[in-house]
């Protein structure tokens, strides 16, 4: 078994939340962390060190979570996305979709977290 673990950034503005679902992604270790509060600060990150997965708040100051994504796909610095909000009617547009993203992808907060995780392991073993 490799030892390398998967890099995974959280972007979330409301740093509790934040802080909140590194401190329980740090329970596995497979999971290599970093953390924004926005999309710009997100891509920045991603420039010194792109990721294998990102967990993304919709609702982000500046840049919202959809551009973010198409920016960070666009530029091949992340490749799999979970999308993490609070607005419980939220569908994945049509540009998210076309990424091959799908609504199994979404998780609405308060989030099933354990759930969260057995989704990022499948998006992370898939080709």
């Amino acid at each position: 078994m490799s030892d390398a673990r998967n890099a995974v950034l959280v972007i979330d503005d409301e740093e509790r939340v934040r802080e909140l679902l590194l401190e329980f992604l740090s329970e596995f270790d497979e999971f290599e962390l970093t953390g924004a509060g926005s999309g710009e600060e997100a891509l920045e990150s991603l420039q010194q060190r792109p990721a294998d997965l990102c967990v993304v708040d919709m609702r982000l100051p500046g840049m919202d979570g959809t551009h973010f994504i198409l920016e960070a796909w666009a530029a091949g610095l992340c490749r799999r996305f979970i999308v993490h909000t609070g607005s419980v009617d939220f569908v994945l547009p049509r540009p998210l979709l076309d990424l091959g993203m799908a609504q199994a992808d979404v998780f609405y907060k308060p989030v099933n977290a354990e759930d969260m995780v057995q989704r990022m392991r499948l998006l992370l073993s898939a080709p």
